[in-house]
């Protein structure tokens, strides 16, 4: 039972095991129900968008490292539930706009697959830790330069 829902969260409902491009489709999943519930409900306060991510890391960081064990594999390509986080660490303090959600996807995106400094040391982090690190730095870069566009525009 333990070994199914770790599955079933690290993959964030099995999104991981798609074919192409998993963590870009957890990316844009995550950035689909943040731009739905903020569209729906204002209940997206800094310090529920703060736990929301907190518990989300929390659980990606059980639930990784979990299925790293399982698999044998430091990082298995089906856990992105860590991309879900450090997307929604992106959007976080900026307002659910269109422009914000499009360039907070692509920031995100771009400085999880280019891992300035230090973002690629995170890595190498063992087990649920350094799976997670890397995305929630990588997500900390992207707010940082939404942040600044925003403020520019």
């Amino acid at each position: 039972m333990r070994r199914q829902l770790s599955l079933t969260l690290a993959s964030f409902f099995y999104i991981g095991f798609l074919p192409v491009a998993p963590g870009t489709c957890a990316s844009l999943a995550a950035s689909l129900i943040f731009a739905l519930i903020c569209y729906f409900s204002s209940w997206i306060r800094p310090e529920l968008h703060l736990s929301a991510i907190g518990l989300i890391s929390i659980v990606g960081v059980l639930s990784a490292e979990d299925v790293s064990r399982d698999s044998g594999i430091e990082d298995p390509s089906i856990v992105v539930i860590d991309e879900v986080a450090g997307q929604l660490v992106a959007y976080l303090f900026l307002p659910a706009t269109v422009l914000n959600l499009v360039f907070g996807f692509v920031a995100f995106r771009a400085f999880d697959i280019w891992k300035p400094f230090p973002i690629r040391r995170l890595e190498a982090l063992r087990g649920g830790v350094g799976i997670m690190a890397d995305d929630l730095l990588a997500g900390v870069y992207a707010n940082l330069a939404l942040q600044v566009i925003s403020r520019l525009l």
